[in-house]
């Protein structure tokens, strides 16, 4: 049996060893070839969302407030994922927020996973312009009604995986 779990980030900015945090992991569940769950929740920053960052999430620091902490939340995370393989596009963005923080928690890294904007590279039928997400949803007329927020931009990565595996 086929088991994925699809993760997206929502981020305070680029680079978690210069401080930037999680503000939303959104999971999309694939089990044999089907979109079984949908989700995502907010997690509570230490600082504020740098206003830029709201301007493109359209994610505010009241959403945020009364949310768990990073401490709470990626513990449960981790446990939920267990041993499935986790697909993003540009995972290499998701995992290096996810193991930053997971390895500060000593917990288990991710390791294992698969990446949809690496697969576009691979992919000799894809004649998108570039391998950002919005472009292959347009190209493969795959609708992200919600783009840059966790929830939607999972639903739409697998979509896509779906449609390029």
């Amino acid at each position: 049996m086929e088991e994925y779990v699809v993760v997206d980030l929502e981020t305070t900015g680029l680079d978690p060893y210069k401080g930037c945090e999680i503000i939303e992991i959104g999971i999309t569940e694939i089990k044999n070839n089907e979109i079984i769950r949908n989700y995502s929740r907010f997690v509570k920053p230490t600082s504020d969302i740098p206003p830029f960052i709201t301007d493109i999430t359209n994610i505010t620091n009241d959403m945020v407030k009364n949310e768990d902490p990073i401490e709470k939340v990626l513990p449960r995370f981790r446990k939920y994922i267990g041993n499935r393989t986790i697909i993003a596009h540009n995972a290499k963005f998701d995992l290096k927020f996810l193991n930053y923080y997971l390895d500060k928690l000593n917990l288990e890294p991710i390791t294992n996973h698969i990446c949809t904007l690496e697969m576009l590279k691979a992919n000799k039928d894809y004649k998108g312009k570039n391998k950002k997400l919005e472009t292959a949803c347009a190209y493969y007329g795959i609708e992200n009604k919600n783009a840059h927020r966790a929830d939607s931009d999972t639903l739409a990565t697998a979509k896509l995986f779906l449609k390029i595996k």
